[in-house]
């Protein structure tokens, strides 16, 4: 499943500019999604615990050796988007001359736009004064896309993005809470909706046959009890988080994930390439924090004001 999704990243970097995919129709009805939610902090347990594994909706309660064990870590309170960044938003910053204003970035995160004279997410061109974004259906306008996830982001771009923002990315302690926590957080749900299988209703993924980015607000049913929408599907989504192993981490998996434990970032949440069964909210997806060639996008967070 994961050689899956990469295929699909690989079929549009090669194919997109040349093609165009038939896709179904994304949800027409949307909910109005703004703003950030407010989250307690205390203790949590993060990772992944077999408990909270419905039978039904995960019969074999998979999970990979990077997700374990359980363990307790403590979050002050913060705050999270509702949503994941979008296109117009991120045009916003573009258009502030963010990608040209050294004070938003990262020290290697500059040197990389400089380097690869980044002036944009990748698969987005800059005709006659207009951002257009290339990708499966062929080309469209930003405008028209303003209200879908930003994707193909790096983590140096979302966290530049979210610096301006006067905002942060969340670490993946905090994204798990807000994707798992019920408002008591009395209880940790194994997806943002609760313990129901995934379906089509809940989350934009591969088997939505969607081939793209869903526009916030498609997936009122899969809003987590805090009120945050699509925190599964549509983009992965960068942390601030370093891709380590957790206390207690032992490997089930040689050669595979223990390779990975340094210089890469957290992603959680899957993507619209991601298949149903290859998705929890435990998940620890990885990459470099200068690639962008996967669906990658952001949400961001900030800590509560202090009363």
């Amino acid at each position: 499943m994961q050689h899956q999704e990469l295929l699909v990243y690989d079929i549009k970097h090669l194919l997109c500019d040349e093609f165009a995919v038939e896709s179904t129709p994304g949800p027409s009805a949307l909910v109005n999604v703004e703003g950030m939610v407010e989250i307690d902090g205390g203790m949590f347990s993060l990772g992944f615990n077999p408990a909270m594994q419905d039978s039904q909706a995960q019969p074999e309660c998979f999970a990979f050796d990077n997700e374990k064990p359980v363990h307790q870590v403590y979050l002050h309170d913060y705050q999270i988007d509702r949503a994941p960044v979008t296109n117009g938003e991120f045009l916003e910053f573009i258009q502030s001359g963010g990608y040209r204003d050294f004070r938003w970035w990262f020290s290697e995160g500059w040197e990389t736009v400089n380097r690869e004279h980044w002036q944009a997410p990748l698969y987005w061109e800059l005709l006659d004064q207009q951002w257009l974004i290339r990708d499966f259906g062929g080309l469209s306008s930003v405008e028209s896309r303003a209200g879908e996830p930003v994707s193909h982001v790096s983590y140096y771009e979302a966290a530049a993005y979210a610096k301006w923002a006067g905002k942060r990315l969340p670490t993946e302690a905090e994204w798990e809470k807000a994707a798992t926590a019920d408002r008591k957080a009395v209880a940790k749900a194994a997806f943002p909706w609760g313990s129901d299988q995934v379906t089509t209703a809940l989350a934009n993924l591969f088997e939505n046959n969607h081939w793209g980015t869903a526009p916030v607000g498609s997936f009122p049913g899969g809003e987590t009890a805090h009120g945050c929408h699509q925190m599964i599907g549509d983009v992965w989504e960068w942390t601030s988080s370093d891709y380590v192993p957790y206390p207690g981490f032992k490997s089930e998996f040689d050669e595979y994930n223990d390779k990975w434990f340094v210089n890469q970032k957290v992603l959680r949440g899957g993507s619209y390439a991601t298949p149903q069964l290859h998705i929890r909210s435990t998940y620890r997806n990885f990459f470099h924090p200068h690639e962008r060639w996967m669906v990658s996008g952001f949400r961001c967070a900030r800590d509560s004001v202090v009363r």
